[in-house]
Parts: C-alpha cells; structure tokens; sequence
C-alpha cells in the first residue's frame, strides 16, 4: 500500500502568507497597483514642488532667450538623469494616483511622471488609491518632498501653508509652533523657523519666493528683527544682491565699509553747534521730517518733551541716526 506524502510549509513563511492575505483583505477595493497611460495621469496643480520648465519644453526644447533658460536647464538636467535611470530599469517605485474626475491625479511621484515621459514611456507603473482627506494629501507630499536637498524653502513654505489651512479646515485643533513640532517630527528650533516664516510679512515672503532667501535661519532671523529701519536696511540689500544670500555676515561687513568711507576720519565725529532757544530746534525738526524719505521715521518724534534740554538732545541723537539710515541705502520696494 502506497503512503501519502505530506508538504509543510516552513512557519515563518506561513506567517508572511497569512499577512499578506489579511492585508489584501483590509485593503480590498481601496489600494491596487495597475499599469496606466501618461495620458490618463495629470500633476497636482497645488504639489508644493513647482517645476518652471513646461510639458512642451521638455519635449521640444528650450530657448536660449527665455528668462528662466539657466533654472529650467538644471531642472531638465536633473530630469535627464532619473530619465536615463528609468530607461534602464523602469520604474521601480510606483506613482500614487487618485480618480479624480475622468483622469487620474498625482498624489506622490510627480517627478518620477516627468522623467518617465522624457524617456519615452507611454505607462508607468500605478499605486491607485481612494481620493485622500486634504491634510493627509498635504502631509504626504511634505513627507515625500522634504528629504530632498533641491528643495527650496519658497516650496517649503507652500507646502506648510497647505498643511496649515488643511489642519484648521479639518477641526483638528489650532495649528501652533508645538502641533508642528509633533506633525513634523522637527526640533523644538525648527519647528520655531518654520512658525515664524508661516507667519511672516509680505516684505518677507516676497524675498523666499524671488529666491533671494532659500536659508530658513536667515528667514526667521529677519522675521524677529525689532528694529524696522535695520530691517528695512537689510531686505533692501537682500533684494538687491545679484546672487542668493545665505546669511547677514556679509551685509554686516558691506555696512561697516561703508560706515567707515562715510567717516570724515577714523575715530573723529562732526560737532553741530549747540541750539539755546526750543522753538528753533523745534523748527528744526519739522524741516528735516519734511524730507519724503524720513516718513517712516516720523512717528518717532511727535512727544518730544520741548521743555527738556535732556529730551531734546536726545531727540536730535536718534533724528540723525534716522537719517543715517535713510540716506545709506534706497527704500524698499
């Protein structure tokens, strides 16, 4: 009589299929993997990531004479090399995608979209998966972005401001220094930068996003500066340079030159006389805040105690320190 064989299926694997098949299970009409055309597939118009250069760059070419030629040649450089890899070994990370409307939309893997359509390709490989809850779209882009050193902090901030509003709009709390700490998994000092650029003026943000700033130190650095003639002072400067600036050390060094070439001699200052009579200083005051370039300074001076020769003097001290500032760079814009 002929004996059965029996098959046994190692434990560790038996556990590994048992998963598995729970996890299909769970996921069962929420997440499946597909191959899909370009064509069906459309970008996040809102990913923080922005690319300069457009679809029809990429496929035609770029002009010489474009603005952005220098920018949008590191973005397709860039572009080229994921491409090359891609033509090699395929896409080995597949994009997530969502249904939205007759196309699909990107939720991660926008560049992976790009380099695949320069290589040629007419399908990706496809991770489809319900529409996701705002905050959770964002947040998973910040994750999926914010480990990339070409990153620049004008994405940065579009990303968090995304978080942000999606955070209040889904009633889960207020959106302080601390719940970005916990959402971010950031330092108590980062978390603190990104908070102060979040709510940082337009003078401010203007700079991050002409990329004149890309330096979260530097950023959160101008947003505390209490002094608004200094402040004034170096976004001008900022605005100014011709390259991206990094920190103020260079601002503090142009400054001190121009301190000193604006000295008669080293070590020597200029005596003005001496004023005995309130009215003529009083005069005086309302003639040189006369100047258009004085305006923002003006504010300053309206309780001077005219009865003070102490009051008066000290006055006229932060008068001419005023129009120092006003006279060392030009007004912002």
């Amino acid at each position: 009589m002929s004996t059965k064989k029996r098959f046994s299926i190692a434990p560790d694997l038996a556990s590994g299929i048992r998963n598995t098949i729970q996890s299909a299970s769970t996921n069962q009409g929420q997440l499946h993997y597909d191959m899909m055309s370009l064509d069906a597939i459309q970008p996040d118009p809102e990913n923080p990531r922005k690319l300069s250069i457009s679809h029809n760059e990429m496929v035609h070419g770029l002009l010489p004479t474009d603005p952005d030629y220098q920018k949008k040649i590191k973005e397709r450089d860039a572009l080229n090399e994921l491409s090359e890899s891609i033509k090699r070994i395929g896409i080995r990370n597949a994009i997530e995608v969502y249904k939205d409307g007759l196309k699909y939309r990107i939720v991660t893997g926008e560049r992976r979209y790009w380099a695949a359509m320069l290589a040629g390709q007419k399908s990706v490989p496809v991770r489809i998966s319900p529409k996701p809850e705002e905050f959770n779209l964002r947040y998973t882009q910040w994750v999926e972005n914010i480990n990339r050193q070409d990153l620049s902090l004008a994405e940065k901030l579009n990303n968090l401001i995304l978080i942000s509003e999606a955070h209040k709009s889904s009633n889960r709390g207020e959106f302080s220094e601390q719940a970005l700490q916990n959402l971010l998994g950031i330092s108590t000092i980062q978390a603190y930068r990104y908070f102060a650029l979040l709510n940082a003026d337009d003078k401010v943000i203007q700079l991050v996003n002409l990329g004149k700033i890309n330096n979260l130190k530097l950023a959160q650095e101008l947003c505390a500066m209490k002094d608004q003639g200094a402040r004034n002072q170096v976004i001008s400067w900022i605005r100014s340079s011709k390259d991206e600036v990094t920190s103020l050390v260079s601002f503090k060094e142009s400054a001190g030159k121009k301190a000193a070439s604006s000295t008669l001699s080293a070590g020597r200052s200029i005596s003005l006389g001496k004023i005995n009579n309130a009215q003529v200083a009083k005069k005086l005051f309302e003639i040189v805040l006369s100047d258009i370039k004085l305006d923002k300074y003006r504010h300053e001076f309206k309780n001077i105690d005219w009865s003070s020769s102490k009051a008066i003097t000290k006055a006229f001290k932060s008068l001419f320190k005023s129009i120092e500032l006003a006279l060392s760079v030009e007004d912002p814009v």
